[in-house]
């Protein structure tokens, strides 16, 4: 059941694609937004709250690493995630059951995309993010999050800004 749910998901996320070469956007990033049309997900402890700092797009094989910060008991904790590249802009990591990431949009300042995570239980539970520079952010940027936050069916009202809400921000 897991398999075909997935395989019907990556069928819908891969179909229109553009051809960037992703290794450009390698580089410090910090997590700016989230948005889940499952709020538990991107609340306090979530599984899907992590402060992400560095995102690394492999020239070689097209695979890529994030390296987020999540909280665990106060303290501020490094996981370096590994996903393997499926098309340009689709990625697959083994996190919280599994999850699907789709870049949906980038400029030099930031990267929209959404995580579609189908976890233990088959729970399907999409979370839209903005990752940015710097904690300014970009108005048409901010436009495309929510724009993409919108076509997912998430309600603005679950929108989390974590430009004031980075409690690693030493790391």
């Amino acid at each position: 059941m897991k398999v075909l749910l997935l395989t019907l998901l990556l069928g819908l996320v891969c179909a229109d694609l553009s051809t960037t070469d992703l290794s450009q956007f390698s580089g410090e990033w910090k997590t700016l937004y989230e948005a889940s049309n499952n709020p538990v997900m991107t609340g306090e402890n979530g599984p899907f709250r992590g402060l992400y700092r560095k995102i690394n797009f492999d020239t070689g094989n097209g695979d890529a690493s994030f390296d987020v910060y999540f909280r665990v008991n106060g303290v501020c904790v490094e996981q370096s995630i590994p996903a393997t590249r499926i098309k340009n802009h689709v990625f697959l990591e083994k996190y919280e059951g599994t999850t699907i990431i789709e870049l949906t949009y980038a400029s030099e300042t930031s990267l929209v995309g959404y995580f579609l995570n189908v976890d233990e239980n088959n729970e399907v539970s999409t979370i839209t993010f903005m990752f940015g520079k710097s904690n300014h952010v970009n108005e048409p940027d901010f436009e495309k999050f929510k724009e993409l936050t919108l076509e997912k069916n998430i309600p603005e009202a679950n929108i989390v800004d974590f430009t004031n809400l980075d409690k690693c921000s030493g790391h």
